[in-house]
């Protein structure tokens, strides 16, 4: 019994003792959070700010201090002057009798200013103060005045001018300083309280713009982080607001949606390249084996010739992915001024010859030259994309046909400038509209066009050149055929 009840205990307070541990485990997030807080560039940046503002808060203030309270005692100091020209007026044509009494009229009834007037011996003749101790000599001086009533020193300086006249009387004015150091000192309070509020204030607010910044800076490395696993559909979330962040965002995911259509695009490549090479390398193969077996071959030239034509249409793809990989990563390109008016022309008396033996009717109409036809660009790609677009055009328009190219100028576009229309039109079998978009994937061939020689490169090479150069790729239907339109901004 006794050993049940002290297991009993002992699980009980252990039990005390974990959930005592609980609270500091639930503040060490909190704690952690804080940290961090503290050590953002946001934070050091607010201190920063906050040390100036407060800097320059002080300077105003003690200005204003210095400048409130030179000016009060500037005002006493004249007013004293005032009244002491007033009491020598009234001796000169009173003589002591009248300064006396003037002396008694201006003290009575004024416990903000000090009026005395005593003989030689120290004795007050008329006033409201006694004459201070250990004052004797004439001029300005600073000192605390006896209340009479009370006999107690009043606090607050007084700001006194005494005057000596002949037989040893001498004239005090002073003005109690008493409410200018009320107000110096309310002064001084208020500058050290807006010291206090202002750093308190500001140490919230570079709290406050620490976790504000550092919260949207924590949608940027979660993203980071999860595209770093795999997850490339992630993108940083916008809040709307348009600000620095915002931008930054925006940037960021035009970035990571460039990158995942690079990573698809070499995906795509990669699953084109095993399921559309695999054919003719393994017709390679076979073809080689049989050039070795002389005895049932009758002309091991002729399968050699077909193994190469098989060489060279692998190395033709293979170009083809090395241009529009080049085309896309947008390498040191030369750029050059090029006159499409004249590449479409010198292309097009190339494909004339072809055109003529395949019986198909081939056109040509230039109506834009010169400025009006005249792109920055690389000529062997522009040339190149021009090239596939008549290609295409030729191999899939029928005998008896017709194949026609245009340069046209395509006018002012939405954001200024201009661009130059080459149109490649045929009245062949054309692409299906649900099939313009995807045409422009590599290796992508329709159905119908399986048996013919082909890698399905072609289109995505003009796309990636057009692209490359500001421009665009537009399929349309020419009713019936294709026409292949490729926009470029002319500069």
């Amino acid at each position: 019994m006794l050993k049940a009840l002290k297991r009993r205990l002992t699980a009980k307070g252990n039990d005390g003792g974990t959930a005592g541990d609980a609270p500091a485990d639930r503040h060490r997030p909190a704690d952690r959070h804080l940290g961090r807080l503290l050590r953002t560039t946001t934070f050091r940046f607010a201190l920063i700010y906050l040390g100036l503002f407060i800097g320059s808060v002080l300077l105003v203030l003690w200005l204003i201090y210095w400048s409130t309270a030179g000016f009060l005692a500037g005002q006493a100091d004249t007013a004293i002057r005032e009244d002491m020209q007033a009491l020598a007026d009234r001796y000169r044509t009173g003589g002591m009798a009248g300064l006396a009494e003037a002396v008694n009229e201006r003290g009575m009834g004024n416990a903000a200013s000090i009026y005395i007037l005593s003989a030689s011996s120290g004795s007050t003749l008329a006033g409201n103060q006694f004459w201070p101790k250990g004052v004797d000599e004439a001029g300005w001086v600073n000192l605390p005045v006896k209340d009479p009533s009370t006999g107690q020193v009043r606090p607050g300086d007084v700001r006194a001018l005494i005057a000596a006249l002949p037989g040893g009387y001498r004239v005090l004015v002073g003005r109690d300083l008493g409410e200018v150091r009320v107000l110096r000192e309310r002064l001084e309070r208020v500058i050290g309280w807006s010291m206090g509020l202002a750093l308190v204030l500001g140490l919230v607010g570079g709290l406050a713009m620490s976790r504000v910044w550092l919260r949207r800076l924590d949608g940027v490395t979660r993203t980071a982080e999860a595209i770093r696993e795999g997850m490339l559909v992630r993108r940083v979330p916008l809040t709307g607001s348009g600000d620095e962040f915002d931008q930054l965002a925006h940037t960021l995911n035009a970035m990571l949606d460039r990158i995942e259509a690079l990573v698809a695009g070499i995906r795509h490549v990669s699953q084109g390249i095993a399921h559309d090479l695999r054919t003719p390398l393994t017709r390679l193969r076979t073809r080689l084996e049989l050039a070795l077996m002389h005895e049932t071959v009758e002309n091991p030239r002729e399968v050699l010739e077909a193994a190469i034509e098989e060489v060279d249409h692998l190395l033709a793809t293979f170009r083809a992915l090395l241009a529009i990989a080049e085309v896309e990563s947008g390498g040191n390109l030369p750029i050059a001024p090029v006159q499409l008016d004249t590449l479409a022309l010198s292309t097009g008396e190339l494909y004339d010859a072809v055109a003529e033996d395949q019986g198909i009717t081939f056109t040509m109409a230039v109506q834009a030259t010169g400025p009006a036809a005249l792109v920055q660009g690389n000529r062997q790609l522009l040339g190149q994309a021009l090239a596939n677009l008549l290609d295409n055009a030729l191999k899939y328009t029928p005998e008896g046909g017709r194949v026609s190219l245009t340069v046209a100028s395509d006018g002012p576009v939405p954001g200024g400038g201009s661009r130059v229309r080459i149109t490649v039109a045929d009245n062949g079998p054309g692409i299906p509209a649900e099939d313009r978009e995807r045409v422009r994937e590599r290796f992508f061939r329709l159905e119908r066009d399986q048996a013919r020689p082909g890698s399905g490169l072609g289109l995505s090479l003009v796309d990636a050149v057009a692209q490359r150069h500001g421009g665009t790729l537009v399929l349309e239907d020419n009713g019936p055929g294709l026409k292949a339109q490729l926009l470029l901004p002319v500069g």
